[in-house]
């Protein structure tokens, strides 16, 4: 599994945008291979998780598709995130 986070710094007179992207979203089709999905936010940088089957699934979504819930929501609310890619080692549930 693969998972990628994208976070940036969100003023919060605009997070009411991001939190209504997400909220699209969250109504919408689901990319082929995404497991989980999270919105987080702390002080004033929000942040998505996504968890992927496979790499192939998420560069899919980001490539081909163009619907990888990072890209939707903080492109839909003008926001330049920073984006980051882990192979998952481990789970706990």
């Amino acid at each position: 599994m693969i998972m990628s986070v994208a976070h940036a710094p969100v003023e919060e007179s605009e997070q009411a945008n991001v939190f209504g992207a997400w909220s699209e979203l969250v109504v919408g089709e689901r990319p082929t291979g995404l497991v989980d999905c999270y919105l987080l936010e702390t002080d004033g940088v929000v942040q998505i998780a996504a968890v992927w089957n496979t790499i192939e699934d998420h560069d899919r979504a980001v490539h081909h598709e163009s619907n990888h819930p990072a890209y939707t929501v903080f492109e839909a609310s003008g926001v330049d995130p920073t984006h980051s890619m882990f192979t998952v080692v481990g789970h706990l549930r």
